[in-house]
């Protein structure tokens, strides 16, 4: 009873301090069964019942997470300690009524990388929850934090309790003191898009007149440092601040790396917020992972400027339990894809060869893994159901139509518009209070651009399924894709870009049949194939790379291949399939097939001028 009245009391000073806000209670010193205990006082309510909500999505997701079934022992007590009735609507929202009893909310949350009894969709991690005692606490607010429904503009404060050897990293401003982190934020939508990295105390900073950055990095090895880090990204911000024109858009930024010696659930990557990015990535040395880092800091990064400051209103009015999807995921990660190599190019952090790997890998996955019969735009709307599983051609073909608008935007205009300008004009016109509707932008690029001739550009290759012209965008520039380049190359029967991970089972997948090669063929594998092991060794994604390029390395033409795959069987159960055939390297098209001209024209030569440098 004193530890409820003192709880009580202590609530009490905080929101009587803080005015009519949220006010969320953390306490990370007391861990029981991996779970984290939150306490939440409300402002005075006036309806009688309420929905207390846990977010199905969030944004820059494009998956349905359903965050409700990480909670449990969900509570609400009132002023005399009594519970007050509560139901539980769906896996996400609980009713509470005679809230006029209410004193405060208590429930405990399990976190998202470590809960495999909790069945469900993946939540990749960058997006996630961890909850390690003394070494480290992936804290995304929305893994932890509800929200009346209805109310999620009011103000809120957050009191986090952390151990005294953890650090929080965040890109919120800590008024508390000592071992208690307190951050206020205008409203839940604000403070879900400021995640914090509690652990050992590993950060660095890089300062530009305008933009303080954090690095914090988290390696359970203590492999990579942030200062390893720091000068890692520091040309690649300079870069970037050159790229958008010689000034960063926003007064702090915020980097928050975990890395991770225990791939979980099939994927690394990041998730951006308007002024932080969390990342989740292999453990390794700088040597090793430096290059990975950079494309992927870059990407992120340059979320600053959409969606963040250019966005519609699906995403601008985002709705936590009720989604709605913007047509528009071609400019949200496609340009900022596109933008993440191309500023490494001007800012000679890579030469044109390494620039149009990436172009060439980029669109050989596109058409060995994703569909080419639906439009970008429907895929986009559709992301969360119908076409779910074409979500990360995102970065394949969006990048792809990121650099056919760039090349176009500077032919038409002679190179008075590009992407770059167009994001900044976008950002001009709307920014990031003000949203533009889905139906309206392609209208609105034209009127700014005063380039008519672009409405083809987008009803064919955004908004139609007509096929990229890659081969006619590279002439524009004096380059060409030679289909003729050729090269010996070994392989275990696939391409592994028309690999993709299944979740569940843990498994590289072969996606189509045109990443199949002759040596697949001759093996008798199979579009959907799931690969168990090669020559006796283990495939799953956690002995994949290793054990593949165990094999690669001492295999030789004639030696023996054996493939353990796991193949669907009618009924939908999988069946494990043995297959076998002599070894033989293969030829295929060279990772360098587009390579310039030999004798360009000056208006090529112009055109090239002015997109790369």
């Amino acid at each position: 009873m004193r530890l409820i009245i003192k709880i009580s009391l202590f609530f009490l000073v905080c929101t009587t301090c803080f005015g009519q806000g949220f006010h969320y209670h953390v306490d990370l010193n007391n861990i029981r069964q991996d779970r984290v205990k939150v306490k939440v006082i409300l402002p005075k309510q006036t309806e009688n019942s309420i929905v207390f909500s846990f977010p199905k999505q969030v944004p820059g997701t494009y998956a349905n997470y359903d965050f409700g079934r990480y909670i449990q022992s969900f509570k609400a007590i009132a002023k005399d300690g009594q519970m007050l009735p509560v139901k539980q609507k769906n896996i996400n929202q609980y009713q509470i009524d005679q809230v006029g009893r209410l004193d405060r909310i208590e429930y405990e949350v399990n976190d998202t990388w470590d809960s495999p009894e909790i069945k469900g969709e993946y939540i990749f991690e960058p997006a996630g929850t961890n909850i390690q005692k003394d070494t480290t606490f992936a804290f995304n607010v929305h893994g932890f934090l509800g929200y009346v429904a209805g109310q999620e503009k009011n103000s809120v404060q957050l009191t986090i309790e952390r151990p005294k050897h953890l650090f929080g990293a965040t890109s919120l401003v800590n008024t508390g003191k000592g071992n208690r982190d307190v951050f206020t934020s205008a409203n839940y939508q604000s403070l879900v898009d400021a995640p914090i990295l509690y652990s050992p105390a590993d950060t660095a900073s890089i300062q530009f007149p305008e933009t303080d950055i954090l690095i914090s990095v988290y390696s359970p090895n203590e492999k990579i440092t942030a200062e390893e880090v720091a000068e890692n990204i520091r040309p690649l911000l300079i870069a970037q601040r050159n790229y958008l024109g010689g000034k960063l858009p926003v007064k702090r930024y915020a980097f928050l790396i975990v890395l991770s010696d225990n791939l979980k659930g099939g994927s690394y990557g990041a998730l951006e917020h308007t002024l932080s990015s969390f990342y989740y990535l292999p453990e390794g040395n700088i040597e090793d992972l430096g290059q990975t880092i950079r494309d992927v800091c870059a990407h992120e990064f340059f979320h600053i400027v959409t969606p963040l400051s250019v966005h519609s209103e699906e995403i601008g009015n985002f709705d936590f339990n009720d989604p709605k999807m913007s047509e528009h995921l071609w400019l949200y990660e496609g340009l900022t894809e596109y933008a993440a190599h191309h500023m490494q190019l001007k800012g000679k952090l890579i030469d044109a060869d390494s620039f149009f790997r990436t172009i060439q890998e980029k669109k050989e996955t596109d058409e060995m893994q994703y569909k080419q019969d639906v439009s970008f735009t429907s895929m986009s709307k559709q992301v969360l159901g119908k076409y779910k599983d074409q979500y990360a051609n995102v970065y394949q073909k969006g990048a792809l139509i990121g650099f056919g608008l760039d090349i176009t935007l500077r032919r038409l205009s002679q190179g008075k518009w590009n992407n770059q300008l167009l994001l900044q004009a976008l950002s001009k016109e709307y920014g990031a209070n003000k949203s533009f509707k889905d139906a309206e932008l392609f209208d609105k690029i034209i009127q700014i651009t005063h380039l008519p001739e672009l409405d083809n550009f987008f009803q064919s290759y955004v908004a139609g399924t007509k096929a990229l012209p890659i081969q006619t965008w590279l002439q524009q520039i004096g380059y060409t894709w030679d289909s003729n380049q050729k090269e010996e190359v070994k392989t275990l029967g696939f391409d592994v870009q028309g690999l993709s991970i299944n979740s569940e089972t843990k498994r590289a997948v072969i996606q189509s049949k045109s990443a199949i090669n002759e040596l697949g063929q001759l093996l008798g594998m199979q579009e959907k194939d799931e690969l168990v092991a090669v020559n006796g060794l283990p495939t799953d994604i956690e002995n994949f790379a290793k054990n593949a390029q165990k094999i690669l390395q001492i295999i030789q033409n004639g030696d023996m291949l054996a493939w353990d795959v796991a193949r669907k069987t009618p009924s939908g159960n999988f069946q494990t399939v043995h297959l076998k055939a002599p070894f033989s390297v293969i030829q295929q098209l060279s990772r360098q097939a587009i390579r310039a001209l030999p004798n360009p024209s000056k208006g090529q030569l112009d055109l090239r001028t002015n997109w790369m440098q």
